[in-house]
């Protein structure tokens, strides 16, 4: 548990573990639409993992997701349209755009290892279930510069962890 100063929505997480490779949830994390917003805004999402798009506005609006500039789906979302799921299979950065409503954004953070959190509005974020060992520590986020720090984490001791971020 950590504090970091005005960044909600910060991804904090264990880049990799060399050797380990770890298997998806079967459940699918859910990304809504509500209010003309993506909700959740940001999410870490585990390697070959699947996300559901749900728009509970009454209102059109399309999933256009986007890794740097490459166009990977772009989905038509109609008021009270099914519920859309993508798998996505290659680490890194998926921006999340509204081309109906240029002010909607969301990020899929699309991660190598399941230890990650997403800060709260007060910067809290906890990472559990971390086994024993030495990581490189890591953060994301829209705007401010990452960072990264090597953390040990010994059994049974929980490690507190602050950051500075810019």
């Amino acid at each position: 548990a950590a504090t970091l100063k005005d960044a909600r929505d910060t991804v904090v997480y264990i880049d990799r573990i060399e050797g380990k490779t770890f298997e998806p949830p079967m459940e699918p994390a859910r990304i809504d639409q509500i209010n003309k917003e993506y909700v959740p805004r940001v999410l870490p999402l585990l390697r070959g993992g699947s996300v559901t798009f749900l728009n509970n506005d009454g209102l059109l609006h399309n999933v256009h997701a986007y890794r740097g500039r490459r166009s990977l789906f772009n989905l038509a979302m109609p008021a009270g349209a099914k519920p859309l799921t993508k798998t996505l299979p290659e680490a890194g950065e998926v921006a999340v755009l509204c081309d109906v409503h240029p002010e909607m954004a969301a990020y899929i953070l699309v991660l190598e290892t399941p230890y990650a959190a997403v800060t709260a509005e007060d910067g809290h974020y906890m990472i559990s279930d971390v086994p024993p060992g030495t990581y490189t520590l890591s953060t994301w986020h829209e705007r401010l510069k990452p960072a990264t720090q090597t953390v040990t984490i010994h059994d049974g001791e929980p490690a507190e962890i602050n950051w500075e971020l810019r």
